[in-house]
């Protein structure tokens, strides 16, 4: 019982603080109250932020590389507009696709409208890395949107918004929280746990020379005895239960074994 308590606890604590490590960084923004950019600005965010928003321009895709799309999305901060990436899983571009068409065909001059369409967005902002960096600006060289290349950098935010499930993360942080606390449950049963539990008989009744007798017939004797009496206690067993005086002072100097 205690080894296998003890195994159990270890499992289940590992397990539910390696799933916890897994999504580390997702935690604190998972249980604090999102940004809505849009109506706030990036002015309202810090790195680590929760984001929740709906996006209505969405530039096509400029990087694609370990699972995700990286595209770009025009941020305001104050009154001057920027352009930071947009990191979303691979699997969820079919949730842009109408937001990014409408957006390139105004980039285009194709339609004088945006912004009729929209995708609802929830994640974190991140801190922006070199390649993504590295990436985005080739594709501004490729579009010609800036001439010159301080005005590139002047546009750019070092920051990045990364899509991903709060909602879900917040329930997993949860579930693997109570996971760790059962398997230290399991485990401290394992380690304190008394390997057995001894259950001492409660003697009924006992045999001297040969006669039972039950123990509430002994309880004065068992008085004198423990007051260390013992003469008194081996005139009783000779007087009152006709003992032999030989085995009388037997009996009184094994005491433990006739009454418990």
């Amino acid at each position: 019982m205690k080894k296998t308590s003890k195994i159990v606890g270890i499992i289940l604590f590992l397990l539910g603080a390696v799933l916890l490590f897994a999504g580390r960084r997702f935690i604190v923004p998972a249980f604090s109250t999102p940004v809505d950019i849009e109506e706030e600005g990036m002015g309202a965010v810090e790195l680590n932020s929760a984001v929740e928003t709906d996006l209505y321009m969405v530039f096509e895709r400029f990087s694609r590389r370990d699972s995700r799309d990286y595209h770009v999305i025009p941020v305001w901060s104050g009154e001057y507009g920027y352009f930071i990436p947009l990191s979303i899983p691979s699997e969820n571009a079919g949730d842009y696709t109408g937001v990014v068409d409408e957006t390139m065909d105004f980039a285009y001059g194709y339609t004088n409208s945006y912004g009729t369409e929209t995708v609802h967005f929830q994640g974190v902002v991140l801190e922006m890395d070199d390649t993504t960096s590295g990436k985005m600006k080739d594709w501004f060289r490729e579009t010609g949107l800036f001439e010159r290349e301080s005005d590139m950098d002047e546009a750019m935010l070092p920051y990045m918004l990364y899509q991903v499930n709060l909602t879900g993360v917040k329930e997993n942080t949860i579930l693997f929280a109570w996971i760790m606390i059962v398997g230290l449950v399991f485990l401290c049963v394992g380690i304190f746990l008394p390997s057995e539990v001894k259950v001492v008989p409660k003697l009924k009744e006992t045999k001297i020379n040969g006669v039972t007798y039950r123990v509430e017939q002994f309880r004065v004797l068992n008085s004198l005895i423990m007051k260390g009496k013992k003469q008194e206690a081996q005139n009783l067993l000779t007087g009152k239960f006709n003992v032999e005086p030989g085995y009388a002072a037997f009996v009184v100097d094994n005491w433990n074994e006739y009454f418990y």
